[in-house]
């Protein structure tokens, strides 16, 4: 196990939903010096977690296994940057995806995980940019639609070159 891996339980939008996302990203008018994810690395962080191995991670993905929800018809519709400059898309507001979220934290804590993100403290989005002070979002945002049908596992590796190492992917039916 590395100081330098997390987990992170999430959504990652389809190809077109990228598409989209970075259609509007380009959109944007960004000041020198900031940075943007990757397109194969944008996503919905629903739960973040420090690495587990062994048999703390087959606990962790016996957990996940047994959250039941229905497939999510989300719509990314408002984006703006955060006074910690980073710059996000966020999705309207979603009952389903508000209760996909507690119940992965439930599951993952009753386990015995400690959460990184904390009941109440969670706003959903997907970071478009980092250091973006004074980015110039434009005026509107047409609407992204996202069926959301899985939520993945995945380890964060956070040195470089930093990527994603999916662990495992969980079907919403």
């Amino acid at each position: 196990m590395s100081e330098f891996n997390k987990l992170l339980v999430g959504l990652f939008p389809s190809r077109q939903v990228r598409a989209e996302i970075q259609a509007h990203r380009k959109d944007w008018l960004w000041p020198k010096g900031c940075s943007f994810p990757p397109e194969e690395r944008l996503h919905l962080t629903l739960q973040y977690l420090d690495d587990q191995q062994d048999d703390a991670e087959w606990r962790m993905r016996a957990a996940l296994a047994e959250v039941s929800m229905q497939p999510l018809q989300l719509t990314l519709d408002r984006s703006c940057t955060w006074s910690n400059d980073v710059s996000v898309i966020q999705p309207s507001e979603h009952e389903g995806l508000r209760h996909l979220q507690r119940d992965i934290s439930h599951a993952l804590a009753r386990v015995g995980f400690s959460l990184q993100v904390r009941e109440g403290a969670w706003t959903p989005h997907v970071t478009i940019a980092r250091n973006a002070e004074r980015a110039a979002r434009p005026t509107s945002l047409q609407p992204i639609c996202w069926t959301a049908t899985k939520f993945w596992l995945v380890r964060s590796h956070l040195t470089y070159p930093f990527n994603h190492e999916p662990l495992g992917t969980y079907p919403l039916h």
